[in-house]
């Protein structure tokens, strides 16, 4: 960030607090990304089961660390991380607790809120944790090359575990993408997007040989996942990053960041919802159906019209019990889906058009403002670029995927730091 954000220390301090703001961040970044459960068995049948009870090892961690980062908090940066809290964030939760006060699962969507609470605590203390942008860069870059290691390692020497196999119960038609530890190949393909921009980050912060060597290796799993959302859109936000910070004109800059989410959504939802962009969709493309997505989305519309202003609760419809149970061969396999295959659809479908409203106030018009002012004015450029490069993956490919306030997702945590960061950026240099 910003030297008053992340005062610099010499390399040579090397002492306890070093060690203590190091270690919190490494623990913060890699339980993201491996989770508890690294390397799951995809050919477990309880995967099919209804999914309503949490994960407790999980959840214990999650406890543990958001204490740990809270006493760092208190201590060190409390003043500064009360300004994350804006209002929109606010109305947010306040729309989602409501939500979950309607819902026929109380209990799992409230559970489902803290712990959306705790992963946005995560983010925003993470980038409190370093002593300056060179101490950030070799942060990330040592979380890169572990991440990359179990990922390669897994394929090399546990394939059943780390490609997709014929034998998954859920998509066997996926078998011989590389997944890694993620529990599916479109995960991992986010996953080596991101790495690709921390890569690029490395390379201008730190180090450009580590830098190269991160973004060549993250593609090179990015092209065997085929994950073919990541693959796409990742020369779009390349191209949108070094767009959109050269510009001067604040319309031009709206326009740039709206367009791709915008038209995403409108190529995916509205393919669904109006003939003639199906009709185009299935001229433009060999798959019209995106993978079967356009059942969901049907699925998922039809139930909108049940609950549209608060939604069926947080987090608390898909893989719910009675949505389950009442599949059968000649239902909608809707009945059966984890979530929307769209993060702005499964925002209406869980907490309603409000819910949605308020959450995009947060997540695009708060930032869209916040990194105006960042790039007018001299702040931390590569940092900004960084942040810039995660949010608009964040969200286009929440056009193709349920990203939004989703747990145990790396992008969604990094789209959270980059939001805070944007902030943390504008504060500083205004002299906050």
């Amino acid at each position: 960030m910003t030297t008053q954000t992340l005062p610099v220390r010499p390399l040579a301090a090397f002492d306890g607090e070093r060690l203590i703001r190091g270690g919190l961040f490494l623990a913060t970044l890699l339980l993201c990304w491996f989770t508890v459960s690294p390397f799951p068995d995809l050919g477990d049948p309880r995967l099919l089961e209804p999914q309503l009870t949490g994960d407790l090892l999980g959840q214990a961690a999650t406890v543990l660390l958001t204490g740990a980062l809270a006493a760092f908090a208190l201590l060190k940066r409390a003043v500064l991380l009360k300004r994350a809290v804006t209002l929109p964030l606010i109305l947010t939760f306040a729309a989602f607790v409501i939500s979950a006060l309607l819902s026929a699962y109380p209990a799992v969507a409230e559970r489902r809120i803290v712990l959306a609470a705790f992963t946005i605590f995560q983010a925003s203390v993470l980038l409190l944790l370093p002593y300056g942008r060179e101490h950030f860069a070799r942060l990330l870059a040592l979380t890169a090359i572990i991440v990359l290691a179990a990922c390669y390692f897994g394929v090399a020497f546990a394939p059943q575990r780390s490609i997709h196999q014929i034998t998954d119960v859920a998509e066997p038609a996926l078998a011989g993408d590389w997944r890694g530890f993620f529990t599916h190949k479109n995960g991992a393909g986010a996953g080596m997007a991101l790495l690709i921009f921390v890569g690029i980050f490395v390379y201008r912060a730190w180090n450009r040989l580590a830098g190269i060597l991160i973004a060549v290796f993250a593609f090179i799993f990015l092209y065997f996942t085929e994950a073919k959302s990541p693959l796409n859109l990742l020369p779009v936000v390349l191209l949108l990053s070094y767009c959109i910070p050269r510009l001067r004109s604040s319309l031009a800059v709206l326009v740039l960041v709206l367009a791709v989410p915008i038209a995403i959504n409108i190529l995916t939802i509205g393919s669904v919802m109006f003939g003639p962009v199906r009709e185009a969709v299935g001229q433009l493309m060999s798959d019209p159906t995106y993978t079967g997505r356009d059942e969901i989305w049907r699925f998922a519309l039809a139930h909108v019209a049940e609950r549209p202003l608060f939604g069926f609760g947080f987090e608390a419809f898909w893989g719910a019990p009675d949505l389950v149970n009442a599949w059968n061969p000649h239902e909608s396999w809707g009945y059966r889906a984890s979530d929307a295959h769209n993060g702005y659809l499964n925002l209406v479908i869980t907490t309603g058009f409000v819910g949605l409203t308020a959450a995009l106030w947060w997540i695009i018009v708060q930032p869209l403002g916040d990194l105006r002012r960042a790039f007018a004015q001299p702040a931390d450029r590569p940092l900004a670029i960084l942040f810039l490069q995660f949010w608009m993956l964040g969200l286009c490919l929440s056009g193709f995927e349920s990203e939004f306030f989703r747990g145990g997702s790396e992008l969604w945590f990094l789209t959270v730091t980059s939001i805070v960061g944007f902030r943390f950026l504008t504060i500083t240099e205004s002299g906050g």
